[in-house]
C-alpha cells in the first residue's frame, strides 16, 4: 500500500491479508487521536447525555470482504483529518457538540483485486492516491 497527498508520502507499508492458512486479515495503519464530544437528547423529564469520539489524524484500514480463488474483494477506508474546533448546538438545558475537521474522510471505497495486480482506489479527490498491490503468495 502506498498513499501520497499531492506527491508526497503519506504512509506505505506491506501486509499479510490471508496466511497460510487461508484466514484472512484486516490491513490498519493509523496515527492520530480520538475526540471526545458529547450527543444530548432531550427525553420528556429529563436530558440523556452519550459520550461519542471522532477520529482525528491520518488512518488507512483495508478489510477483505470476500475472497473468491485469487481474488479478493476489498473494503478500503481512508482518513487524513485534522480539527478545527468543535461547534455546540441544542438549547441552553441541553448542549450537543460536534467536533469539526478538514480534509480527507472516505470509507468503504470498494476494490477487486486479483493476485498479482495493483489498482488505484478512487478517493474522490485529485490531492490523494493510494494504491494497492496484491502480490501472489
Amino acid at each position: 500500500m502506498t498513499w501520497t497527498h499531492d506527491g508526497a508520502p503519506v504512509a506505505s507499508a506491506t501486509s499479510i491479508i490471508r496466511d497460510p492458512f487461508g484466514q484472512t486479515q484486516p490491513f490498519h495503519i493509523s496515527t492520530g487521536d480520538s475526540n471526545g464530544y458529547v450527543d444530548c437528547t432531550k427525553l420528556p423529564n429529563c436530558v440523556k447525555l452519550v459520550s461519542r469520539e471522532k477520529w482525528v489524524g491520518q488512518l488507512v484500514q483495508v478489510d477483505t470482504k470476500k475472497v473468491d480463488g485469487e481474488t479478493f474483494d476489498l473494503a478500503v477506508t481512508a482518513i487524513d483529518t485534522a480539527a478545527t474546533g468543535k461547534t455546540k448546538t441544542g438549547p441552553a438545558n441541553c448542549v450537543s457538540e460536534q467536533v469539526n475537521t478538514t480534509g480527507l474522510e472516505v470509507h468503504d471505497v470498494p476494490v477487486q483485486l486479483r493476485a498479482g495486480s495493483a489498482a488505484e482506489v478512487p478517493l474522490g479527490d485529485p490531492h490523494y492516491k493510494l494504491a494497492l498491490k496484491l502480490v501472489a503468495g
